[in-house]
């Protein structure tokens, strides 16, 4: 499963918070279906890492995302890849990850890769 973040739940384009969105898609990366549920941990790096590894996900991608919040996804055993801030479609992203286009985050890229952007997110 795929986490995708959305500003709305009709979005069909990665959000550029992480922590802040406000819903995510939950992608099938075989089929490409998915339902959108809402980012019960909005507005916190470590709240929304611990939803995303609640809902079964295994991999997530980003378009902004701060180092903790990363840190947190790869503590639960979630991989993050980037989207190298370029915005994306959900049908972009099923697409990319069936080709592999996407850049998974490891402790030797991670601080060329992450950028949290404006984020307003607090970690408590």
């Amino acid at each position: 499963m795929i986490a995708i973040p959305l500003d709305t739940k009709d979005s069909t384009l990665i959000s550029k918070l992480y922590g802040s969105a406000p819903f995510f898609a939950l992608m099938d990366a075989q089929t490409g279906t998915f339902r959108v549920v809402e980012n019960e941990g909005a507005g916190d790096g470590e709240d929304t890492a611990n939803f995303v590894s609640s809902t079964g996900t295994t991999c997530t991608i980003f378009y902004h995302m701060g180092e903790g919040l990363y840190k947190c996804l790869n503590e639960n055993d979630v991989d993050v890849y980037s989207s190298l801030q370029v915005e994306l479609t959900l049908e972009d992203i099923y697409v990319g990850f069936l080709k592999n286009d996407f850049k998974k985050l490891d402790d030797n890229n991670v601080s060329t890769l992450i950028n949290s952007g404006n984020c307003t997110c607090a970690k408590k």
